[in-house]
C-alpha cells in the first residue's frame, strides 16, 4: 500500500552551495564577501543561508559535500577493514562511528551521473543501489514514484564480498546496523559536534572562502582542526588486547575533550567572521550552524547525509521526499511483510519542499522494536519520551510522585502519539496505517492541565520545569528542530483589566496576549512552527461577589479563544451554544489548535459549571485536573536518593551507583532539599576522588545524619573511607576537617586575606568558592556591605584564566533582562551572561562572574530573579534561551540594610 502524499512540515534549510545560490528576496541581509558562481552563462547570488534550491555547479558540489571530508585521506583503506569488521564484530562502535563519517564512502555507493535521466530513471537507478547490496525491493510508481526496502533482508549478508561494506553503511543509514544502539549512543556523547562543526566549516570555507583564508579566522580552528585529523586518522584499534583497549578509551576521550571545545571555538570563529564583515550578523551563522546540527541529529541521518550528498557530488541527484514504514498488523508479525518506502518528491508540484530528508531521532527505536511487548512502533518511543519527560524534570530539581505521575502520563501519552501518528491518532486506522519516519511533531491531541492545590505545593514551578521537559523530550526522540514556547498569563486580577488583555483587535501586530499567543508558534528565528504551552495562572474561586469569579473567567477564555469579539458577560449563551459563532471567528481564534497547549494553576478546584464552560471548546475538551501536593513522607525521600544518584551519575560518568541515604529530608518546599543534595554530592565526588574510587567503577556510599550533633557522615563502602559533614552559615554544608580541594579557591583567599585581614570567615569563603568552581550551586551568591571587599573578590576572580566577568552593574541604570516592548538589540545583564556562556564552551562548561552595586532598596528588588536558584526565563522563553546558573557567581555589593528577598538568595555574606 502506498502512503499519503501529504508532506511533512518544513525542515531545516538546506546544505548545499548550490541550495545557497538563490533570489535576492532569500537573502536576510546581503554580504559583501559573498562570491557569485556562474554555470553555463547563468550566474548565481551565493549567501550563507537560503530555503531555495537550483542546479548544482562544480564550485556548489563540494559545500556541504559530506563525503568529501578533508580527512578522508587518513586512510585509504577504511572502507575494506570497516566490511571485515562488520561481519566479524572486531573494531570497537567509535571506530565504526569514525568510519562512516570521516572515512571515504564504499566504492559501491557511488552512483553514475544521472542527472539528465528521467524520473523513472532516477528511481530505477536509486533501487539498483539497494538491490546491488543484497536488499530485497520493490519498485512504487502511484502515487508518486518510490522504493521499498524489506527488513527481513537486513539481516543477510551480500553475495559479493566487495558490496559488504556499502551494505553496512546502508544499514546504518536506516537504523537497522547490528550495532546500531551502541554507535547511535557513541555518535550521540562523543562525536556529534565535532561531526557538525567539521560540516560547517567546511560550508564556510566554500561560501566565505576569502574570509576563512584570513589569518586571524584560520588561527582560531587550526588547532581544533589538526586535533580532529590526528584522532579520526588513526588505524582502527583491536579491542581484543589490554593495550589496545586503553588506547581506544584514551582516543574517546580524547575526542570528548574535543568536543567539548566545540562551542567556545565556533563562537570565537562567528567574533571573527563578524568582525572581518559587518554585515554578517551572528544569528546568520548559529542558523546555519544549528540546521546542521538539526539534519545530522542521529549517526543515520548523518551517514544518509553523507550518502545523498555524494551522490549529488557525482551528478546523481535523488531528490527524497518521505520515508514510510509499512509494519505488521496488530496480532500477526511477519517480518517478510514489513518494509520501508521511500518516496521522490513530485517534480510537477510546485510547492514541493527543498528541504533535505532528516529521519525520526528514534527511528532504531521504531525499526527494532520488541514485537512480543508492543503492538505499534511508536509504543516504545511514547515510553521512552514519557521517562525523559520524567527524568528531565528530575533533573532541573522538580520531582513528581507515583500519584502524579500516574495522572499525568494517560494525558502525555496521547499528546506524545498523536504528535508521532498525526491525524490518525484519534481513529482506529493508527494502527494499520504506515508510519512516517520524517523527522516530525504534529499533534492533534489538544493538551490540557488543570493544576491545583495549596500554595506553596509546587504548582508554578511543575508549569515552568514541564514545558521546558517537554521540549527536551520531542527534541530528543522526534523532531530536534521543534522549539517549545512558553507564554504566562495571570487570571487572578481584576475581570476589566482581565478582559482587555484579553481583546481581539482588528491589527496583527499588537502586543496582546492573543496575539503573543499565536505568534509565539512561529518567530521570524524559527525554520518550522513550534508548540506553544499557556501558562494561565492563578485561577481564581468562584466566591460570590469576588472580582474576578472563577466562572467568569472560564467564560471568557472561552469567549476569546474561540475568536469571539464582544462582552462575555452579556452574550454568554454564545458560549455556551446558545448563539451560532460568526462565520469568521474560526480564523481568529485558537479552539482547535493543538499545538497551543494550556496550563492552569490555581489554589482552588474546578467547578462543574466553569469545566462545562471550557468543554465547548476543542482544546479544553480533555482537560485533565491534577491535584499537586508538596512532596512528603517517602516521596520526598525518594525524591532526594533519585536526585542525588543522578547528580552523581552526571558527575562521575558512573552508570551504576548504590546509595543508603538516612537523612531528614524536611517538609515543605524542596528546594533547599536540592540545594543541599548538591552540596552533598560535591562532598562525595571529592571522597571518591581521595579514596581514588574503585577499580569496578561502580560507586557505593551511605549517607547518614545526626541531628543531634548536626553532623553529618559519608562513608564510601567499597573502602571504609569517610568523611563528616557539618551546618554553618546560610545553612551550608563544610567539612568538619577542612580540606583544599580546588587550588583556584585558594589563591583567590591568599589574595583576599592580605587585602582585608580583618575577613571573619575565610573558611566559608574558601568552601563557596569550592563550590563555584565545582558549579555546585546554582548560582553562588555572595554579598558584602563594604563596597572594596566585593571588587576585591571580584578583581581576583577576573585574573584567573579561563573565567568571564562582568563588572560594575547598577540595577538601577541597566536593564537585568530584556522585556517584551524592548528592541532585540537592547543591552540586559541577561544577555551579556548568555553570551559569555557561549564564548566559554556553553552553558556547562563556562564559570561567569558578575559583580552587582545596589545603591538602593528598589535595586535589591531588581535583582532578586536573577539570582535565585531557578533558570531565568523571559516571558516568552523557550528551553535553548533559558539562563541555567550552574557556575554563576554573584558579587553583590549593598548599600544599606539587605532586604530579606535577597538575604534569603544569599550563599554566604561577607
Amino acid at each position: 500500500m502506498a502512503a499519503p502524499s501529504s508532506s511533512p512540515a518544513a525542515a531545516a534549510l538546506t546544505n548545499s552551495c548550490a541550495d545557497a545560490a538563490a533570489s535576492s528576496n532569500d537573502v536576510t541581509r546581503p554580504t559583501k564577501r559573498l562570491k557569485p558562481h556562474e554555470e553555463n552563462g547563468e550566474q548565481h547570488r551565493g549567501h550563507l543561508i537560503s530555503s531555495s534550491s537550483s542546479s548544482s555547479s562544480l564550485a556548489s558540489s563540494r559545500c556541504i559535500d559530506s563525503s568529501s571530508s578533508p580527512l578522508e585521506k587518513s586512510s585509504s583503506s577504511a572502507t575494506d577493514s570497516d566490511a571485515n569488521s562488520d561481519a566479524s564484530g572486531g573494531p570497537s562502535p567509535i571506530d565504526l562511528c569514525i568510519s562512516r563519517l570521516f572515512h571515504p564512502l564504499p566504492h559501491t555507493l557511488i552512483a553514475p551521473n544521472n542527472n539528465t535521466a528521467a524520473t523513472n530513471d532516477k528511481v530505477s537507478s536509486f533501487r539498483s543501489q539497494w538491490t546491488n547490496h543484497g536488499f530485497r525491493t520493490t519498485l512504487v510508481s502511484s502515487p508518486r514514484c518510490a522504493v521499498s526496502v524489506y527488513l527481513d533482508s537486513c539481516g543477510e549478508k551480500s553475495a559479493q564480498v566487495q558490496h559488504e561494506a556499502g551494505r553496512q553503511f546502508l544499514l546504518t543509514c536506516i537504523a537497522m546496523h547490528s550495532q546500531q544502539m551502541q554507535l547511535e549512543h557513541v555518535y550521540r556523547s562523543v562525536l556529534q559536534k565535532c561531526w557538525c562543526f567539521s560540516l560547517f566549516l567546511e560550508k564556510l570555507a566554500c561560501v566565505r572562502e576569502e574570509d576563512m583564508r584570513e589569518k586571524s579566522v584560520s588561527r582560531a580552528v587550526k588547532d581544533w582542526k589538526d586535533e580532529l585529523t590526528t584522532l579520526v586518522g588513526d588505524k582502527n584499534c583491536d579491542t581484543s588486547s589490554k593495550d589496545a583497549t586503553e588506547r581506544l578509551e584514551k582516543k574517546e576521550t580524547l575526542l570528548q575533550q574535543l568536543s567539548n571545545k566545540v562551542p567556545s571555538v565556533l563562537s570565537n570563529l562567528i567574533v571573527k567572521l563578524t568582525d572581518i564583515d559587518h554585515s554578517l550578523r551572528t544569528e546568520q551563522l548559529m542558523q546555519e550552524y544549528n540546521r546542521i546540527e538539526w539534519e545530522n541529529s542521529s549517526l543515520a541521518n548523518a551517514c544518509l547525509q553523507r550518502w545523498l550528498s555524494s551522490s549529488k557530488a557525482n551528478g546523481c541527484h535523488y531528490d527524497l521526499d518521505q520515508v514510510y514504514f509499512k509494519f505488521s498488523p496488530p496480532g500477526r508479525y511477519l517480518p517478510k511483510y514489513e518494509r520501508i518506502t521511500i518516496y521522490f518528491k513530485d517534480e510537477n508540484d510546485e510547492e514541493r519542499s527543498s528541504n533535505k530528508l532528516v529521519l525520526i531521532p528514534s527511528l532504531t527505536q521504531i525499526l527494532n522494536r520488541d514485537t512480543t511487548k508492543v503492538s505499534h512502533p511508536i509504543d516504545t518511543v511514547v515510553q521512552d519520551m514519557i521517562q525523559t519527560t520524567w527524568d528531565t524534570l528530575l533533573h532541573n530539581g522538580y520531582y513528581v510522585d507515583q500519584t502524579r505521575k500516574d495522572q499525568l502520563a494517560p494525558s502525555l501519552s496521547k499528546f506524545y502519539t498523536s504528535g508521532l501518528i498525526g491525524e490518525t491518532a484519534n481513529s482506529n486506522a493508527n494502527n494499520v496505517m504506515p508510519l512516517l519516519l520524517n523527522a516530525h511533531f504534529t499533534p492533534t491531541y489538544p493538551l490540557s492541565l488543570y493544576l491545583y492545590g495549596l500554595a506553596g505545593s509546587g504548582k508554578s514551578s511543575l508549569t515552568r520545569s514541564l514545558f521546558v521537559a517537554m521540549n527536551t523530550a520531542i527534541a530528543r526522540h522526534s523532531d530536534p528542530e521543534l522549539l517549545v514556547r512558553f507564554v504566562k498569563q495571570n487570571l487572578n486580577k481584576p475581570y476589566g483589566t482581565l478582559e482587555l488583555e484579553l481583546e481581539l483587535r482588528p491589527n496583527n501586530n499588537d502586543y496582546s496576549v492573543m496575539s503573543i499567543i499565536q505568534g509565539r508558534r512561529m518567530t521570524l528565528t524559527q525554520s518550522k512552527p513550534g508548540l506553544v504551552v499557556v501558562g494561565l495562572e492563578e485561577m481564581p474561586s468562584n466566591v460570590e461577589g469576588s472580582d474576578p469569579r472563577q466562572c467568569d473567567v472560564s467564560s471568557l477564555l472561552s469567549y476569546r479563544f474561540s475568536g469571539r469579539k464582544g462582552d462575555s458577560k452579556s452574550g454568554g449563551g454564545a458560549v455556551l451554544g446558545g448563539t451560532a459563532a460568526p462565520r469568521n471567528s474560526s480564523k481568529r481564534g485558537i479552539s482547535g489548535d493543538a499545538t497551543i497547549i494550556t496550563i492552569f494553576t490555581s489554589n482552588y478546584e474546578l467547578e462543574p459549571s466553569s469545566l462545562e464552560t471550557l468543554s465547548k471548546l476543542k482544546m479544553f475538551q480533555n482537560l485533565c485536573a491534577v491535584r499537586v501536593e508538596a512532596v512528603s513522607g517517602r516521596d520526598r525521600h525518594s525524591f532526594a536518593l533519585s536526585y542525588l544518584a543522578q547528580r552523581l551519575k552526571e558527575t562521575t560518568r558512573c552508570d551504576t551507583v548504590t546509595i543508603s541515604l538516612d537523612i531528614d529530608c524536611g517538609e515543605g518546599d524542596t528546594r533547599p532539599l536540592v540545594r543541599y543534595l548538591r552540596m552533598l554530592s560535591f562532598y562525595i565526588c571529592a571522597l571518591l576522588k581521595q579514596q581514588q574510587h574503585s577499580d569496578t567503577g561502580d560507586i557505593h556510599v551511605s549517607v547518614t545524619q545526626d541531628v543531634n550533633t548536626n553532623l553529618t557522615q559519608i562513608t564510601n563502602n567499597q573502602n571504609g573511607g569517610s568523611m563528616q559533614l557539618k551546618y554553618g552559615s546560610f545553612q551550608n554544608l563544610y567539612a568538619a576537617t577542612p580540606c583544599v580541594l580546588d587550588p583556584r579557591a585558594s589563591d583567590i583567599m591568599v589574595e583576599m586575606q592580605k587585602n582585608h585581614p580583618d575577613l571573619t570567615n575565610p573558611s566559608d569563603l574558601r568552601q563557596i568558592l569550592d563550590f563555584y568552581f565545582a558549579r555546585t550551586l546554582a548560582p553562588v551568591v555572595v554579598l558584602s556591605q563594604n563596597k572594596e571587599m566585593i571588587g576585591d573578590l571580584t578583581s581576583a576572580v577576573a585574573r584567573l584564566e579561563g573565567l568571564r566577568v562582568i563588572r560594575n552593574i547598577d540595577p538601577s541604570s541597566y536593564k537585568i533582562m530584556r522585556s517584551l516592548y524592548d528592541a532585540s538589540d537592547t543591552p540586559n545583564l541577561r544577555d551579556d551572561i548568555l553570551q559569555l556562556q557561549r564564548d566559554g564552551g556553553g552553558q556547562s562548561e563556562s564559570l561567569v562572574c558578575i559583580e552587582l552595586k545596589c545603591h538602593t532598596n528598589d535595586s535589591q528588588m531588581i535583582i532578586r530573579e536573577i539570582i535565585e536558584d531557578t533558570p531565568s526565563m523571559t516571558a516568552f522563553s523557550s528551553e535553548r534561551s533559558a539562563l541555567y546558573k550552574d557556575g554563576l557567581l554573584f558579587c553583590v555589593y549593598v548599600e544599606g540594610d539587605i532586604t530579606p528577598e535577597i538575604a534569603s538568595r544569599a550563599s554566604l555574606v561577607i
